[in-house]
């Protein structure tokens, strides 16, 4: 936990947005896959351009209309497909947070408003749960540490990031 409050925000998010996608389609046949994927696709959205506000991202994990992370996480029987949601689930709710934080936001939904380390712990232990190569969490987080430090102003580099992960797989 102490090597990812080492990264820049930016980082931070890249690593668990990244992680996510390595499990994403663990969950393909589930209801609400389309959910999980197009939130996933807005929160890297907003990494990059910062062009959606936190409310409209916030949308993908509760919303009355319950098609939403947090609803299909519930109603999901299968419990490695649990662990998947739960990854994406922390994943998204960092990002969401993350995005209050940048607009500055002094009042939070209540989900928002209880990110802390256990969030990013619940990431990791459900990710290494349902990952084979879980050395790709380690060395990737060893990557955006040495490249994207915290307090560096260094945008971080996206293409570089996807190659680094895609030539740690196929080792």
């Amino acid at each position: 936990m102490n090597r990812f409050n080492n990264l820049s925000e930016d980082a931070k998010v890249v690593y668990l947005l990244s992680l996510s996608d390595l499990i994403i389609d663990k969950i393909s046949k589930s209801e609400g896959f389309e959910v999980a994927v197009e939130s996933l696709e807005k929160a890297w959205e907003w990494l990059k351009f910062k062009n959606i506000d936190a409310d409209s991202l916030y949308v993908y994990l509760e919303n009355i209309a319950e098609t939403d992370i947090m609803t299909y996480m519930q109603l999901d029987d299968d419990k490695d497909n649990e662990k998947v949601w739960i990854c994406i689930g922390n994943a998204l709710t960092y990002t969401i947070w993350e995005a209050y934080q940048y607009e500055k936001e002094k009042y939070l939904p209540q989900t928002i408003e209880s990110v802390d380390y256990q969030t990013v712990e619940s990431f990791i232990t459900n990710f290494e749960k349902v990952y084979e190569n879980n050395s790709i969490s380690d060395k990737l987080l060893y990557f955006l540490e040495e490249n994207y430090p915290k307090n560096a102003d260094k945008r971080v580099d996206l293409i570089s990031i996807k190659t680094f992960i895609d030539e740690s797989i196929e080792k």
